[in-house]
């Protein structure tokens, strides 16, 4: 059991712990709880792509400030979509 959740929660750690440093597009986790459209708008961002995970999104901003607006408005983490791509492959 130990080890079933250090292979779980170290990689997912070390996701998260990789903040935003670009210009974008991130990738933000938002609580259930809270809507990713609202938390976008307040920084400033929007949502992209076709479809979303249940927490994650992908969203894009003209500014590269966004990206600390988009934690200060209430998102979990907020990581380049490149770090995400380089963590998860390419499909």
């Amino acid at each position: 059991m130990v080890l079933a959740l250090s292979i779980t929660i170290a990689p997912a750690g070390a996701l998260f712990d990789a903040k935003a440093s670009g210009a974008g597009p991130w990738v933000i986790v938002v609580p259930p709880w809270r809507s990713a459209d609202l938390i976008a708008e307040k920084a400033g961002a929007h949502l992209i792509g076709p479809t979303e995970a249940p927490l994650g999104h992908l969203v894009a901003a003209s500014d590269p400030g966004a990206a600390g607006r988009l934690s200060d408005a209430g998102a979990w983490a907020v990581v380049d979509a490149a770090t995400v791509t380089a963590f998860c492959g390419v499909y």
